[in-house]
């Protein structure tokens, strides 16, 4: 489903097979590959480059060392990289203290477009955790949250989870959130979906800048609850409160736009139904005739 944010990757995962490894080494990342994903290798490259210079403008960020960027030749590389702690639906882990990222192998032909958001992503963990504060003191839902903001992922702004979160009466507290690497895709699905909308409450109530005021903040050094009062004028409780108003108002009834596609498809099945009954009920009619003719004097 989505890329993770972790505070480790297993080194002894990296370090299993290392002599197979080939690098390509560009102005700001060194991208790990095997043989086979060369040319992989250096598109990838070239889209790190592209999309790091579009983040760091927005976010005002440069980064401070090289990342590592391994692209694993396989699913099996890939949580052997990671140390089996990933759950099937993550397509990428981003190690800040590390400053390394590990990719399920991409498909750049069929998934570009859904290649450059995870890129995206795990650039924007990768900026954000070079802030004196991380990883302790930065909530999950934040770093998440910022993380598909800036990935453009219209994939988690439909609200469908959330709305049957609120119908079922099973929406996620913001710090339950942590946990999002013991949960089932429907309940990941969920936490992505409202770390997002956390995050868009959060641009409505201090703007664009406000987001970039609290990770600049906690570049500094100062504590997320403190960069957070200073940029919202609320403390995070208070913040959570009025969103989880707001997720009331904006979702409750979004499930009923999904409930009129199935209403579509219900009617069209029908509609195929009628039909192909129709056709069947002629048929045995125009039998019935040729049998009646046959057997008339």
């Amino acid at each position: 489903m989505k890329s993770i944010w972790l505070i480790f990757v297993s080194v002894s995962g990296l370090l299993s097979g290392q002599s197979e490894w080939l690098t390509f080494t560009s102005p700001h990342f060194k991208i790990s590959y095997t043989q086979p994903d060369q040319r992989l290798a250096q598109e990838s490259s070239a889209i790190f480059e592209a999309e790091y210079a579009n983040l760091s403008k927005q976010l005002d960020m440069q980064l401070t060392a090289q990342p590592s960027v391994f692209l694993a030749p396989s699913a099996a590389a890939f949580n052997e990289l990671t140390g089996h702690v990933i759950p099937h639906w993550g397509e990428g882990v981003a190690d800040p203290p590390r400053n390394l990222i590990v990719l399920k192998p991409p498909d750049l032909a069929a998934r570009r477009d859904r290649f450059l958001k995870l890129v995206r992503h795990e650039l924007t963990h990768i900026l954000v955790g070079q802030t004196g504060a991380y990883p302790h003191t930065i909530p999950r839902w934040f770093n998440e949250g910022i993380a598909i903001y800036f990935s453009y992922d219209e994939e988690f702004a439909h609200g469908a989870a959330i709305s049957k979160a609120l119908i079922s009466d099973s929406i996620l507290l913001l710090n339950e959130i942590d946990d999002v690497l013991q949960f089932q895709t429907e309940q990941a699905r969920l936490a992505y979906e409202e770390s997002f909308s956390a995050i868009l409450y959060l641009e409505k109530l201090a703007g664009f800048g406000g987001i970039v005021q609290i990770i600049h903040a906690l570049q500094n050094g100062q504590s997320f609850n403190d960069a957070f009062r200073e940029a919202t004028g609320l403390d995070v409780v208070d913040f959570e409160m009025e969103w989880l108003k707001n997720l009331e108002k904006k979702y409750r009834w979004r499930f009923l736009y999904d409930f009129e596609t199935y209403l579509w498809i219900l009617i069209l099945l029908l509609f195929v139904f009628v039909f192909v009954g129709i056709k069947l009920r002629n048929r045995r009619v125009m039998k019935k005739w040729e049998q009646e003719e046959r057997l008339a004097p």
